[in-house]
């Protein structure tokens, strides 16, 4: 019985020493972060997703400014957001499907409207990309993310599947503006 306790002890110890490597060899596997990575990761996980373009947020707000309640439906699937140089992606939504409604409340009239025919395209997203250098607030609220651009009043919206990966989707965008924001040479 004596002999079977050391034996314990002796393999609870060898265990023990072959923790801490086995998490450094976990360590080991993981990717470093990189631009690249972070664009590829936005390239596979947007797609699917919904988008309320700046574009869009504007229209929103100039109802709520009028007295009026608009909605976008249903939000634009996100159908391209692949990188096109470093630090720059293509977020692409495509509106041929999506409806603009409008209500007063006033009257209770409402309007609806094909946003596709509005905005004269069935996407909405730059055609040169979003340099994420330009990018000058980034929030996450549960399952959306916030993005401000430079010169731009009000924030691009990102509607994901769930926080977890709204999450990940911040965290990569948090890592592309800190990599790709040009005045970060300067040291502030």
């Amino acid at each position: 019985m004596r002999g079977r306790g050391k034996y314990g002890y002796a393999l609870a110890v060898a265990l023990m020493a072959m923790a801490p490597g086995a998490v450094a060899a976990e360590g080991a596997t993981t990717p470093q972060r990189t631009v690249e990575g972070a664009q590829e990761f936005l390239r596979q996980v947007l797609p699917g997703n919904r988008y309320l373009s700046t574009m869009m947020v504007e229209v929103l707000a100039k109802a709520r400014r009028d007295g009026l309640r608009a909605q976008f439906d249903p939000l634009p699937p996100i159908v391209d957001a692949d990188p096109i140089a470093p630090c720059r992606s293509y977020l692409i939504g495509e509106i041929a499907n999506t409806w603009l409604t409008v209500r007063d409340p006033a009257t209770g009239e409402v309007t609806e409207a094909e946003f596709a025919a509005m905005a004269g395209d069935d996407h909405v997203g730059s055609p040169d990309g979003m340099h994420f250098g330009s990018i000058r607030a980034l929030r996450q609220d549960g399952s959306r993310v916030y993005l401000r651009f430079a010169g731009e009043q009000h924030d691009a919206e990102l509607h994901l599947e769930g926080s977890e990966i709204a999450s990940r989707v911040y965290a990569a965008l948090d890592f592309l503006r800190r990599q790709c924001d040009p005045a970060a040479a300067t040291g502030f």
